[in-house]
């Protein structure tokens, strides 16, 4: 371990001490670290410099923590590995020592820099103490973030009475959790679709036990009409026969069930004859219970049928399928049945329903492929069918032909998909928004989403999310306040116009504009809904919204360390690349534990959200001579803030009009979208850029570095 005290003058900014770590030789065998803390001891508002094998380890945070308060430190940086991964752990360790959680900043140069230039150790220190400038400049900005808490309501609201819906209401029961149960039909579970008779037996037994339970009241024949409040103290109107009631819950749950899409009616088919597979289960179930014959020898199931119209598998169509074939069989075994699939669904390796189609196939049930551009053609006693072997038609004679038809949200996801600011994916189902990072979790942390609300998912899918989302819920409910110590939007009254652009924006519906006197009326944040997005900050025209800790000092002051002359060898381009922390900058770091090749001079700011790339950022950027500025998002339908990704978007086009007009090659701006798991995508991304950049300036005869705008005066 080294350290130094630096000896400083009286300056206004903040004492900052940086925290360089080893990484048990990852990090110090790939570049200078000595050298590095020497650099970073003479960077503005540095007091103390130390690197050592493990910060993160008992014993460095007690030195930390140490350091800190002998020596009076205003500001830490800890520069290590990837921010998701230690950031946690050394906000508790600054909390420890009433260091507020803003004024500590991760700078990543162990993925950035020491990974990605491994073989070369000049390049991975210039790197890396690029990145130590932009942490420092970050921190000497910034401005602590207010700490807002609110109470928490132990009582929760789950919308749906399916298998998923009881299994949660009953288990928040049980930890004596008060909760609402609103179902949209006359009775519950009246909407359930009909499809498997374990599950059919299993939903009826959890039915009867809420039914039965002092916490859980059901109401029936109700719907939400309107939402209010924050995580832990939602105010939900429902409205139940015409009267509306308010109630305050701290969670809600969306547990609607997925229906099969009605078949209807057609002229060139005998509808008796033709079932829906929802349809055909109720067939017999009513055969077995009563005793009675089923009356078909020859039975037809076509799978797939209309999927085509849809963007997702159904999951649980196959496996019921496959089941109900069976169940024929054991009524009738002479019946002669055929399965006409497209593709077969059967879960993972090793399921159970493996087995079950062995035995369907031991038995006889034919099964037979075919494809998209030819389906199943039925007629009055036939179905026609193409072979996709042979090529050749083959004609099926049928008592009985069983359609499985594609599952769909129910008719009132859309409104509470709008009520509570929830994502729609293509087929209307409610959408998780970060399943790669954060399976599970939304943006709000007191709604919860689970079962087939989000995609069709069979018996054991859903007892496990309604176990794990009720565990989660649980553990919210507990808290007697939530604090929300992340940064939160703030309006300066004397500024805001009233304008209405930042509550049209905002994903969790934070920003309301409430009157004052005169003409103007003026927005207001509610700080336990703001999740920090920055997309208001974006819109607001008179600059009346700041974000602590990505406000416009704070990002500003990055990118012209980012781009400071002494991180560049003369001659190279300057390529800044704004990456979202939940895609690209996360992509970045998979690009650097790859050690994949990135160029030395392109530098990674890391952003909050993509909602955040400012248009006078990415101008500042060039002002600050950048010859290209690279923008990584996350790919459309997976914005963890919702649409950030895509106002990202719609700004970045009409900047690069802005720019082509002032005769600014749009080219050297450029969006990418961008997964958290493509690695190698983001380092071919950046690769192909820079390539792109040098031979735009080559082309024009120019060489690298300061931006050549032209100010239209």
């Amino acid at each position: 371990m080294s350290a130094e005290r630096i000896p400083t003058e009286e300056t206004a900014l903040p004492r900052v001490g940086v925290f360089i770590c080893e990484c048990g030789g990852k990090i110090s065998n790939a570049l200078d670290v000595e050298e590095l803390r020497r650099q970073a001891a003479r960077l503005p508002g540095v007091v103390y410099a130390v690197h050592e094998a493990y910060p993160c380890s008992r014993d460095g945070q007690l030195r930390m923590q140490h350091a800190i308060e002998e020596l009076n430190l205003e500001r830490v940086l800890v520069a290590g590995c990837a921010p998701r991964l230690v950031e946690k752990l050394f906000r508790r360790v600054v909390q420890v020592v009433n260091l507020e959680s803003s004024y500590l900043n991760i700078a990543n140069i162990r993925e950035g820099a020491a990974y990605v230039h491994s073989t070369d150790p000049q390049a991975a220190l210039a790197k890396a103490l690029a990145i130590l400038e932009m942490g420092v400049a970050r921190l000497t900005a910034t401005q602590a973030a207010q700490v807002h808490t609110g109470k928490v309501s132990r009582s929760a609201m789950v919308i749906g009475s399916g298998l998923s819906g009881l299994t949660a209401a009953l288990a928040l029961a049980e930890q004596k959790v008060p909760v609402i149960l609103v179902e949209s039909a006359e009775q519950p579970g009246e909407n359930l679709p009909d499809l498997s008779p374990g599950t059919r037996s299993l939903t009826q037994e959890r039915l009867q036990a809420a039914l039965n339970h002092p916490a859980i009241k059901i109401i029936t024949r109700a719907r939400l009409t309107s939402v209010q409040g924050h995580p832990g103290e939602y105010q939900v109107w429902v409205q139940q026969r015409g009267q509306t009631n308010i109630h305050t819950v701290g969670a809600i749950i969306v547990a609607n069930v997925a229906n099969p899409k009605p078949l209807g009616s057609s002229h060139w088919f005998d509808r008796s004859r033709v079932r829906t597979q929802a349809e055909f289960a109720h067939d017999l179930a009513q055969a077995e219970e009563n005793g009675t014959p089923l009356g078909v020898d020859r039975v037809v199931m076509i799978f797939c049928a209309e999927e085509a119209q849809r963007q997702r598998c159904s999951r649980v169509c196959c496996a019921t399928g496959i089941r109900q074939a069976l169940k024929v069989k054991e009524l009738n075994p002479n019946a002669e049945i055929t399965v006409l699939f497209r593709e077969l669904y059967l879960g993972a390796p090793g399921s159970p329903h493996e087995a079950e189609l062995v035995q369907a196939r031991k038995q006889g049930v034919t099964f037979f492929r075919y494809r998209r551009d030819h389906p199943p053609v039925i007629g009055n006693d036939t179905v026609d069918v193409l072979d996709t072997l042979t090529g050749e038609p083959v004609r099926l004679p049928f008592d009985r032909v069983v359609m499985t038809m594609p599952l769909v949200p129910v008719d009132d996801t859309r409104s509470l998909a709008a009520l509570l600011g929830l994502p729609q994916d293509e087929d209307g189902f409610l959408a998780e928004p970060r399943v790669r990072l954060r399976p599970g979790r939304y943006v709000d942390p007191g709604i919860y989403v689970l079962g087939s609300a989000q995609h069709p998912a069979d018996t054991t899918e859903a007892l496990f999310q309604a176990y794990l989302t009720s565990a989660r819920a649980v553990r919210f409910l507990n808290q007697e306040t939530i604090v929300v110590d992340t940064p939160v939007a703030e309006i300066d009254a004397s500024l805001c116009t009233g304008c209405g652009n930042c509550p049209q924006v905002c994903p969790t519906y934070a920003i309301t504009l409430e009157r004052r006197d005169g003409i103007l009326s003026v927005s207001e944040v509610d700080p336990l809904r703001c999740i920090g997005c920055g997309n208001c900050v974006v819109v607001c025209p008179v600059k009346a919204i700041t974000l602590p800790g990505w406000d416009n000092v704070e990002i500003p002051a990055q990118i012209s360390a980012a781009l400071a002359p002494d991180n560049f060898q003369p001659g190279d381009p300057r390529i800044l690349v704004l990456a979202c922390e939940w895609s690209a900058a996360g992509a970045a770091e998979l690009a650097g534990s790859r050690r994949a090749d990135l160029p030395e001079n392109a530098v990674l700011l890391r952003m909050n959200c993509s909602a955040r790339f400012d248009p006078y950022h990415i101008l500042w950027a060039f002002l600050q001579g950048a010859d290209g500025v690279l923008l990584g998002a996350c790919p459309p339908g997976e914005c963890h803030y919702g649409m950030g990704n895509l106002y990202a978007r719609e700004r970045v086009e009409v900047l690069k009009k802005e720019l082509a007009a002032r005769g600014v090659d749009p080219r050297r701006l450029r969006l990418e979208f961008l997964s958290v798991d493509d690695g190698l995508k983001f380092a071919r991304i950046v690769n192909d850029f820079m390539e792109e950049v040098e031979h735009q300036l080559a082309d024009r005869g120019q060489m690298p570095s300061g931006v050549r705008m032209p100010i239209r005066r």
